[in-house]
């Protein structure tokens, strides 16, 4: 149908697949995503060695590595300052430092990295998988250290975790959902439609959190 819009991919989505990366279990791919991060601000080598990882992975789970990058907006203007206020200093004799350009970059990719990795991991992990791999862990380190307890049946960090990492993609999925039906609307770009998405996205995610809260009550789980 002509000029109808097409919803783009919301970042930090799930892509259902049968590639090796999506067997591998939830727990260890998360732990990963952990270690690659920590790599990833450690020194310049191993801010390499995470970003080669980064890239292989992406192209084992066949996702172009670009695609991990949606939704970094900000991060990208935040990234610009620094390199600009690294690169340049008015008050000394050389302005421009070339030294300051290569940390700035240096930084930009160490702030780029953790995102990628994250986006990765919810690109090939959904939160079902990742619950009950983390839940695993969690009993049977509860049972082998809190083993006259009642509540070391009961999974309850793992749980928490999941919940709060659920609402990135959500927070995503429904900005983009947002933004596209002002876009339908035709309102245009910039602060006028930042001042609109704001407070929208804010009482959605507000209202999907007690929507949770209602169900987990129902559940009795904390009880």
């Amino acid at each position: 149908m002509a000029g109808r819009l097409i919803p783009p991919r919301p970042p930090f989505a799930y892509r259902a697949g049968k590639t090796i990366l999506h067997r591998v279990p939830a727990g260890s791919k998360f732990l990963c995503v952990i270690v690659v991060s920590a790599l990833g601000f450690a020194s310049t080598p191993a801010l390499i060695a995470a970003i080669t990882l980064v890239l292989a992975a992406a192209a084992t789970a066949r996702i172009p590595p670009w695609e991990l990058l949606r939704g970094s907006r900000t991060l990208a203007v935040l990234s610009l300052i620094i390199v600009l206020v690294k690169t340049i200093n008015p008050w000394t004799p050389e302005i421009i430092h070339i030294d300051g350009l290569f940390d700035g970059i240096i930084t930009a990719l160490r702030i780029f990295v953790p995102y990628a990795a994250a986006a990765l991991l919810f690109a090939i992990t959904t939160m079902r998988e990742l619950r009950h791999s983390l839940a695993v862990v969690e009993l049977t380190l509860k049972r082998a250290f809190i083993r006259s307890s009642h509540k070391s049946n009961s999974a309850f960090f793992s749980l928490a975790l999941c919940l709060m990492l659920g609402f990135i993609p959500r927070f995503f999925d429904l900005w983009e959902a947002s933004n596209l039906a002002l876009q339908a609307r035709s309102c245009k770009r910039g602060l006028r439609r930042l001042f609109l998405l704001i407070p929208l996205v804010t009482e959605r995610m507000m209202e999907a959190a007690a929507d949770t809260a209602l169900a987990i009550q129902a559940r009795g789980v904390g009880e």
